[in-house]
């Protein structure tokens, strides 16, 4: 059963101490340890009764980890539900990677740092899509058509947000968002490295970035 909002608040102070939370920590603490730059994000299908787990989730990596830096894309669904959690906690260490300026700008929170693919030069864009071609090849044509015109329309948008997910993984050394050091992933049960995420957790592989997905840290929120 989802938990209401007070449900969830008592559940989150009742549990990011205990046994379970404990155990997760213990099972991720490897790769956790003295990482900076944290990947926080996944699939736009969320079941609804994880919904409130995944706010819960990152907000324990807040609170137990002050010192993290967590990056999303801004999209619906997963990176929504994360960034509800951190922001809970400290919205300042939130990042925020755009595939265009003001991307659901409603939801980015005024506190969290914000990059957006149009803050590149046109090398760096160039980088990004090699990084993207060698993850994932069959993107090749999508990337390369974008990159003639380098304008958004109804045909480049999709390769916009390849792009925008190839800068998560890299981050831009130029204004200080460092690269990602590991990633944290709710991804889609029956096609775990589809779409955009399947693409970002292939870039991750590329820079040998550790992976954590919801089979490591997921527990369902039953009564």
């Amino acid at each position: 059963m989802l938990l209401s909002g007070k449900q969830s608040e008592k559940r989150f102070s009742q549990e990011i101490n205990s046994l379970y939370f404990s155990k997760i920590m213990r099972l991720t603490m490897k790769e956790l340890n003295n990482k900076k730059v944290v990947l926080l994000e996944g699939t736009r299908k969320v079941f609804k009764a994880d919904s409130e787990y995944l706010i819960l989730f990152a907000k324990t990596l807040a609170a137990k980890y002050p010192n993290m830096i967590f990056r999303s894309g801004n999209a619906d669904g997963s990176d929504e539900l994360f960034a509800k959690g951190i922001e809970s906690i400290d919205a300042k260490r939130m990042e925020q990677i755009l595939p265009y300026p003001n991307s659901h700008k409603k939801r980015l929170h005024e506190d969290s740092r914000i990059l957006s693919l149009d803050e590149l030069t046109k090398k760096e864009i160039e980088a990004l899509a090699d990084f993207s071609f060698k993850a994932t090849p069959n993107y090749k044509a999508l990337i390369e058509a974008y990159m003639k015109t380098m304008k958004k329309n109804r045909l480049t948008v999709k390769a916009i947000y390849l792009l925008r997910d190839a800068l998560k993984v890299t981050g831009l050394k130029r204004l200080d968002f460092k690269p990602a050091e590991i990633g944290i992933f709710y991804t889609n049960d029956n096609k775990p490295t589809g779409g955009g995420t399947g693409h970002t957790i292939r870039m991750c592989k590329l820079h040998n970035i550790p992976i954590i997905t919801q089979k490591t840290w997921l527990k369902r929120i039953t009564n």
